[in-house]
């Protein structure tokens, strides 16, 4: 479990990274991505195994309490996800595809935190 958490989290980091350094094309993915019906599913998805993860491994990570409320963030996003439906969150991606540059690469910065907090809170039990 804490190898997948490990891998999980050093997906968003590398993925993150790439928006911080190139914006625009992370952007254009998502906004490419979010025009088919079936993403909201999908991203709700993602979220719903971020949230097994973190809720599973939280025994062996060093912040259990924090895994335990990310994985109910998690499961409460996936379900928000859902109910916003397509249009909606289609809307406010293209929104946010509009934002100052430096906005998007500061908002993009707190997907490397997440996912180094995460490989943080794994890696003793990784070794």
């Amino acid at each position: 479990m804490a190898i997948a958490v490990a891998l999980f989290a050093i997906l968003i980091i590398v993925l993150s990274l790439w928006g911080v350094i190139l914006p625009g094309k992370l952007i254009s993915f998502v906004t490419g991505f979010m025009r088919n019906p079936a993403s909201v599913w999908f991203a709700a998805g993602i979220r719903l195994v971020l949230a097994a993860l973190l809720w599973f491994s939280a025994p062996l990570s060093a912040t259990p309490l924090v895994f335990q409320v990310l994985a109910i963030i998690a499961v409460i996003a996936a379900i928000g996800l859902v109910l916003a439906g397509h249009d909606r969150l289609l809307g406010l991606v293209e929104r946010v595809a509009r934002w100052p540059e430096h906005l998007l690469r500061l908002y993009i910065l707190l997907g490397v935190l997440f996912g180094a907090f995460l490989l943080w809170s794994i890696y003793p039990a990784l070794s």
